[in-house]
């Protein structure tokens, strides 16, 4: 029973496999990488956006602004939460997000553009209440109604 030194060898034949243009290799990195819900490359874009904002000594209270620093910081916090080795099982994303960026104000570590424009649209548009609302009735309707 003696085989030759070739019986179990591979062909070195090449495999022909398309060739991924780069559309396809964007919209997997578009669908793939995320922050959150947000796709990595506009993560990016709105941090960068933000920051040459936030040097520029202002940052627009208007909603697209804001909803754009909100997902920014909110996203990233719970990212980070979320990665948290045993913690991040157990819910750490939402205390990351709720949690942090209260102890970067109370700390002075976020710029005071960023708090007193974050300040100014809370106070101006009472869009807290909206979100309330939201979350009211988003559980209602989500209720089992064949009881």
């Amino acid at each position: 029973m003696s085989t030759t030194d070739n019986a179990f060898s591979a062909t070195l034949e090449p495999i022909n496999t398309p060739k991924t243009t780069l559309k396809q290799r964007w919209w997997h990195i578009m669908d793939n990488w995320k922050v959150g819900i947000v796709p990595l490359p506009l993560f990016l874009l709105a941090g960068g956006l933000i920051a040459l904002d936030c040097l520029g000594g202002k940052l627009p209270s208007d909603i697209v602004v804001m909803v754009a620093t909100l997902a920014f910081f909110g996203f990233a916090c719970g990212e980070f939460g979320k990665r948290l080795p045993v913690l991040g099982k157990l819910g750490a994303a939402a205390i990351c997000a709720t949690f942090i960026p209260s102890a970067l104000v109370h700390y002075g570590l976020l710029p005071d553009v960023v708090v007193e424009s974050t300040t100014k649209f809370y106070k101006s548009t009472n869009i807290l209440y909206l979100y309330i609302c939201c979350i009211i009735v988003g559980s209602i309707m989500s209720m089992n109604r064949t009881t």
